[in-house]
């Protein structure tokens, strides 16, 4: 029994890579993690739903290496309901307050993985139309439930007329206002994602938003192998090792080209044009994977 707690603490017990610091800013429990070089941006990373932080090195690094200092919130599953969300969607731009002038930036990116997906794009809705200081938000696979906010069927409710069914009575968040670039994944995995409340039909209900299809990946494709247990695993499809090493680098390679597309400060780093041409042979590489693979993925 000893054994199998520990291969399990392996997996689930949060490690911090070297270097983390572990704060409290306005108010919000927060990892972050430092560039070598100058800090030209800053990354929010939001995790999903009792996934520790250290389960996106990779993403991190990808992060760091373009010169980001990266913020990373983990999400509690305890604490799964519409309050919860918007509570740790609102902490973002107050924990952005607190942070900008120690690392002189002015804008902040987001990178958020199922319901931290959510949870980045009810920041811009809610809490970033006046200020427009969100410059990037990539949302990884993300999950609308537990409550719905953006994907509810308005025309079902319609037609329901004077029905008391709480949902007949809720309306979408709208992320026609925001001005940052916003890009979801999809990848199609079933399981806990409900058919209708994920990245597909955000999507379709906001349509200047940017849709990559990462079908036939699992839901936790985005985290990294760590301990005995795979997180791949532990969702019913994408169980090729290939196709999930393919749309990981694919991830990886958009997160780090929207990171140093443009700087927060205005200023880039003077080895950017390494990194970014680094990030472009990975892709490559990874492209052809997709295309032996098929079409699922959108090029």
């Amino acid at each position: 029994m000893e054994k199998i707690s520990n291969k399990i603490s392996e997996t689930f017990i949060p490690v911090d890579e070297e270097g983390a610091e572990r704060l409290e800013v306005a108010g919000q429990p927060v990892v972050i993690y430092r560039p070598k070089r100058k800090v030209v941006g800053m990354t929010f990373l939001v995790t999903a739903a009792a996934m520790p932080i250290s389960k996106y090195t990779s993403i991190i690094n990808a992060l760091t290496s373009a010169d980001h200092v990266v913020v990373g919130i983990y999400v509690n599953a305890i604490t799964l309901n519409r309050q919860a969300h918007r509570q740790k969607a609102e902490a973002i731009p107050r924990i952005f307050e607190e942070l900008k002038s120690e690392f002189r930036v002015k804008k902040y990116d987001i990178v958020g993985h199922s319901v931290g997906g959510k949870i980045a794009l009810v920041t811009a809705a809610l809490f970033d139309s006046e200020q427009n200081l969100i410059r990037n938000i990539i949302a990884l696979d993300p999950v609308d439930q537990h409550p719905v906010e953006f994907t509810n069927d308005l025309l079902k409710q319609a037609m329901a007329g004077g029905s008391n069914d709480n949902n007949s009575k809720k309306s979408n968040l709208s992320l026609a206002s925001s001005k940052a670039d916003i890009t979801v994944t999809f990848t199609d995995c079933g399981g806990i994602v409900g058919k209708k409340h994920h990245a597909r039909e955000i999507q379709k209900k906001n349509p200047t938003v940017e849709l990559v299809l990462h079908r036939n990946a699992g839901h936790m494709v985005y985290c990294d192998d760590g301990g005995v247990l795979s997180w791949k695993a532990l969702m019913a499809r994408g169980q090729s090792a290939d196709r999930n090493d393919a749309v990981k680098a694919e991830t990886l390679h958009l997160i780090k080209e929207k990171a140093m597309k443009a700087t927060i400060s205005g200023s880039a780093s003077g080895k950017a044009s390494g990194v970014v041409a680094k990030a472009k042979k990975e892709w490559k590489s990874a492209k052809a994977e997709l295309k032996e693979l098929g079409d699922d993925a959108q090029k």
